[in-house]
Formats: structure tokens, sequence, C-alpha cells
């Protein structure tokens, strides 16, 4: 099998091929001076932060006895920020899929038809929750793969959806960058040899200028970058490796996310094939969301004990605790502590589910 680097070139060749292709986004941006100091790029992973966005993927995929299958995936992706993952380290997403628009060629074996294969793909992904982590530079430490026992295609379909999810992270420095910077990141993601999925890449990213986005109402840097990664896919059915390289160019906000990406790579499977994909994804700020465990809203109410402020609460006096045990309670009525009820025999636990 070709390596990666024969397959797309060096990548001094592919950058420079990404940077004249001009990018992404809308012709009349305004290019503005970068600071002298610099941009700081990371992502807002505040408890409650949320975005919309929008996928499109394009597949061309070319099996040696089938031919050429063409596939495609259009939907919307609601994305809220949970919370610390105490486990992992980092913070816990979880991205919620609906709006659903799949073409789904198949080749002859698949032993489903291409009418019932979309439906079920379709009723899958439909409301279906992913929950992930990842760290404000953008580096995912665990995405989720497709459950053991699934269909072959429909555990394809799903592998494309998760990856798509990942390619709203970019890893970005924790230094500030500079119109024309250059950085190279050595990717690892996962745990060798265990469940799940575990990436070893390069990615090589140069920044090609800020611009003002009239029609986000906001700065973004654009970034072009190629990449070469070799991923393998653990599950409870054994493990597959496949390689992949790419370009793509990138609008990221300087608000905390990355608002838009356009990409397309080569993806060889030693079981699946070659495949050529073509992915479009854009976010958008969203109104905050209540997360369990996240910080309360302040209360505006004077009389809350919580409240911060200058107003007095009217009749702050008054008492509204009418339990006489209540710690707080004030007037003439005495505490009874109820009797102690016999013991019974001990209840057995509940089940606890495992772990999603």
């Amino acid at each position: 099998m070709r390596s990666l680097c024969r397959v797309f070139g060096s990548f001094a060749l592919a950058l420079a091929l990404v940077a004249a292709s001009g990018g992404c986004g809308p012709k009349d941006m305004k290019k503005l001076e970068v600071p002298a100091a610099g941009i700081r790029l990371a992502y807002d992973l505040a408890p409650g932060t949320a975005l919309d966005g929008h996928l499109r993927i394009g597949n061309t995929l070319q099996i040696p006895s089938v031919g050429s299958l063409n596939r495609s995936l259009e939907c919307n992706v609601r994305m809220v920020v949970l919370g610390d993952d105490r486990q992992r380290g980092g913070a816990r997403l979880q991205a919620t899929f609906s709006q659903i628009d799949i073409k789904w060629s198949l080749p002859p074996a698949a032993g489903i038809s291409t009418a019932e294969f979309v439906r079920t793909a379709t009723n899958q992904l439909q409301g279906m929750k992913v929950t992930f982590t990842a760290l404000p530079s953008g580096k995912i430490i665990y995405m989720p793969v497709p459950p053991p026992g699934l269909p072959v295609e429909l555990s394809v379909f799903l592998d494309q959806v998760l990856r798509g999810l990942e390619d709203a992270f970019l890893v970005v420095p924790k230094h500030a960058v500079k119109d024309g910077e250059r950085w190279t990141e050595n990717e690892r993601r996962g745990r060798k040899g265990k469940l799940g999925r575990y990436v070893e890449g390069k990615v090589e990213t140069l920044v090609e200028g800020l611009f003002r986005d009239a029609g986000r109402g906001e700065d973004v840097v654009r970034l072009a970058i190629v990449h070469e990664r070799k991923e393998t896919v653990t599950t409870q059915d054994g493990a597959r490796d496949n390689e992949s390289t790419g370009k793509s160019t990138v609008l990221f906000s300087t608000g905390g996310y990355l608002a838009k990406l356009d990409g397309e790579s080569r993806d060889y499977d030693p079981v699946r094939g070659m495949n050529f994909r073509k992915i479009e994804v854009t976010w958008k700020p969203a109104a905050r969301a209540p997360v369990a465990g996240g910080e309360p809203e302040p209360t505006t109410d004077p009389c809350h004990p919580d409240y911060v402020g200058e107003a007095q609460c009217e009749g702050a006096d008054a008492q509204s605790i009418t339990d006489p045990c209540d710690p707080d309670y004030v007037g003439a009525e005495d505490c009874v502590a109820p009797l102690p009820a016999e013991a019974g025999p001990t209840p057995s636990p509940a089940p606890v589910a495992p772990p999603s």
C-alpha cells in the first residue's frame, strides 16, 4: 500500500495548494491587520455554552469489485457544554442531531435495500445524542465509537457522523498566533489497543489572516490546514486500521469556536476501499443552555438569600417558615420530634445501568 506521503505529496506542496485556493467564507470579508501581539485562539467550554451547527458530508467510495458509490448526509447539530469531565479531564460536550437528509448508495451484497437503509439510518440519527470530551485547545480526549453488533453499513454511516463531529475541533496553540505563522501538531487521541478510536497523525496549519465577517458580525481567523492520519477503530467485533490525507480551510471565531470548515480528504480502508470525502461544517452561537450542575442564573428577587444588589426586600420581617422544627423558624410553637419508625427489612439496591 502506498504511504500517505506518496498519496498527496509533501506537506509543503499541499499547504501551498491550500493557500492558493483562496479558502472558505464570503468573498466580501474584509481583511484586518493582525495585532502585533497576535491573536489567542481557544474554545469557550464554559458550562451551558451552546452552538447550532449544520453538517454536510459527501463521499465517493470506490470498491474494486463494485465501482463507485455516492453517499451524502446533511443534518443540523446542537452542541452544548455540559461541564467538567472529572474522570478524563477537560469538558464534557453533548451533540444532538436533527433534520436528517440522507442519500446513500449500497453495494449489491449489502443485504438491505437503499430505502430501508435510509429509513433505518434516519431513525438512528434523528435525536441521537453523542457525549464526548475536549480541551479548550480543541484536543478531543474521548469520542465514542458505534456500538458493537450493528450492521456493517450502519456502522460505516455512524463513523462518518462521528468524524464530522470531530471536524468541529481543531487543535490550536497556547500562544497568540500571528499572520503567516505555521505550526505542526502531532496528533495522538484515544488509547492504543483499547476499545474506541485511536488516532496518530500530523496536522500542519498556516494562518492566512484576520477578517471581519459581516454576516456573522464578528472577526474570524482564516487557517489553511493539511493533515495525514492513521486511525485504529477497536470494537468488541475487532480492530480496523485506515489512513487519511486531506486539506481544509477553517474560519475560527475570536469568540471562541470554529465558525466554518471546508475540507476534502482521501481515506483508505483495507476492507472498505478508497473513499473521497468532502465536508462542510458551520457553527453559530446559540442561547446558553441549562445544564445539570452548572452555575445557576443570578436571582433578581431581593428576598432570595443568594440575591446580590441594591434593592430592598419588602416585608423582610414576615415569617414564611411554619415548621417549628426548621432551624430558621420563629414562633411560639414547640418542635415535637416524631417517634422513630420500626426498622423494616433493608431494601435491595436498585440495579445500576452501565455507563453509556
